[in-house]
């Protein structure tokens, strides 16, 4: 889905993160990307989701130029989830719903049953649509971000240490979810993590990124 040519990135002219990086993603993929904090790992993900521009290089999205799409198109089909969960204040429902009001979704605000299951599946049966979503945990509130992403239906899932503050139970539902969404319906996901975490029910690519180079682990 994504191609990579002879990327190369920082945030000035002297100081770059990584040069003449070549590298695809294919529909279907599920790539675990590693290596030291301040390495560019995060930054490549908002390459892919259009929030930076590379100083030099191409990046192909379906065979097109990234450029040439649409933002709100790219931002449906793209997702992008922060290590820290983006919540604004109100209820739970209000939060879920809130894609839907922008003019990037192109379908009717799911129902409140619909949410009430998606809230299930990640756990989350103890949370009220009508529960002010500030007072939810840490892992409560990036499993309801995970959620909002999910419920636009996107092709490829970024995201950056989803797990990184969660506690184990929080950690291992996001881990499960993620997986299943790979497995059973095709998303595509590029994953930062600085942990062991493997998938256990499918094998990934394992890249790490280091000293400007990213290089493809055995597993």
């Amino acid at each position: 889905m994504f191609e990579l040519k002879n990327i190369s990135f920082g945030y000035t002219q002297n100081i770059i993160l990584f040069s003449d990086v070549t590298l695809t993603l294919g529909k279907g993929e599920f790539m675990l990307l590693k290596g030291p904090s301040g390495s560019g790992k995060s930054s490549l993900l908002r390459l892919l989701n259009s929030l930076e521009i590379p100083l030099k290089g191409e990046i192909l999205f379906n065979d097109k130029p990234l450029g040439t799409y649409e933002t709100t198109y790219l931002r449906r089909t793209v997702a992008f989830l922060q290590q820290v969960p983006v919540l604004l204040e109100g209820s739970v429902k209000f939060n879920l719903e809130l894609p839907f009001t922008l003019r990037a979704a192109q379908s009717n605000k799911p129902s409140e049953e619909m949410l009430q299951r998606r809230l299930d599946a990640f756990m989350l049966e103890g949370v009220s649509l009508e529960d002010n979503a500030q007072n939810l945990s840490v892992g409560q509130k990036q499993r309801l971000a995970l959620i909002r992403t999910l419920l636009m239906e996107p092709q490829v899932l970024l995201l950056d240490e989803p797990t990184a503050s969660l506690d184990p139970k929080s950690k291992r539902i996001v881990e499960e979810q993620t997986e299943r969404l790979n497995k059973d319906h095709g998303v595509t996901v590029m994953m930062v993590s600085h942990t062991d975490y493997i998938p256990k029910t499918i094998i990934p690519r394992i890249l790490r990124l280091e000293n400007g180079s990213f290089f493809e682990e055995s597993r």
